[in-house]
């Protein structure tokens, strides 16, 4: 297996991470914040399997997301810089059949994540996570990861970071 690719041990310790750096970002959200954290919290993946299994069935939809989605259901982040979504794949597969992005070479893309700004997550046919421009589908999209498992580490790292100096960088 290629080591860049996803396998569902490696996610569940990246849900065990990525919680841990949730929990100490909520640990320093203070009552002067004029808004609550709102929701914050990592779905695993449980019994009622249909949404999952019909992304397993799509063959457009990137093998690792579906490694992805066969650990984790959903990551909520709300108090995260401007909030940071991993759509459930419900989400995932209804936006693909209704209107599949176009990315970077005339790819096709599979929006799976999105900021509380609009700015949308895609990952392409070439397993690259890309970053749209604005919050519009249309708008232009760059690779900012080479693959799922990047993208994960950095999402894990900039969790970390918010954590100790409330700076999400480019998130």
């Amino acid at each position: 297996m290629n080591s860049d690719s996803l396998d569902p041990h490696w996610v569940r310790n990246w849900t065990v991470d990525i919680t841990a750096h949730l929990r100490s970002v909520l640990s320093v959200f203070d009552g002067d914040d004029p808004y609550p954290p709102g929701r914050n919290e990592i779905v695993l993946t449980g019994s009622d399997q249909r949404d999952f299994e019909a992304m397993r069935v799509h063959s457009a939809i990137p093998q690792d997301l579906i490694t992805f989605y066969s650990v984790t259901n959903e990551v909520v982040m709300s108090a995260f810089a401007n909030a940071f979504f991993i759509n459930p794949p419900s989400h995932v597969i209804r936006q693909f059949s209704e209107e599949p992005v176009v990315l970077a070479d005339g790819n096709l893309g599979t929006i799976f994540a999105g900021n509380g700004g609009g700015i949308l997550y895609a990952m392409g046919s070439d397993n690259k996570v890309y970053r749209s421009h604005t919050a519009a589908l249309n708008g232009g999209f760059t690779p900012i990861a080479t693959g799922l498992r990047d993208f994960l580490e950095q999402l894990r790292d900039a969790v970390a970071l918010y954590a100790l100096v409330q700076d999400p960088g480019r998130w």
